[in-house]
């Protein structure tokens, strides 16, 4: 998903116990943990609240750990909004795709959750 296109923009972070809560224009708010990466995991809290938005709301910049996280990235792995569903799939289907997922070194989830957004982004923009 191109922040570019849809507009979205981070509008404000926070802080909360081991997590960053980026507020995006869009009025969604995702919650990160802090271990989303090395940097941000080792940082103190006074390290953490020197910030910036970067290119006008597509990043985040934390000076003090020469961290930057991009939006693209935080909606890539953050910005899907997850709904549990139940489906009934034949066995021979469901062993297809655990090799498969299994391959590709993730679960079987993991898998359907790709492949649905793949499908939205082919079929629907």
């Amino acid at each position: 998903m191109s922040t570019l296109e849809n507009k979205i923009l981070i509008k404000s972070i926070g802080f909360g116990n081991n997590k960053l809560f980026v507020e995006l224009n869009t009025d969604r708010v995702l919650t990160l943990p802090l271990s989303y990466t090395k940097k941000l995991a080792k940082a103190t809290k006074e390290e953490l609240k020197e910030y910036r938005l970067i290119g006008n709301g597509r990043g985040i910049y934390f000076p003090l750990i020469d961290e930057d996280i991009s939006l693209n990235g935080i909606l890539r792995d953050f910005g899907n909004e997850i709904r549990e569903v139940n489906i009934s799939l034949p066995i021979i289907l469901l062993d297809e795709i655990d090799n498969f997922a299994k391959e590709h070194h993730i679960n079987r989830s993991m898998f359907l959750q790709k492949a649905s957004t793949q499908y939205i982004n082919l079929y629907h923009n």
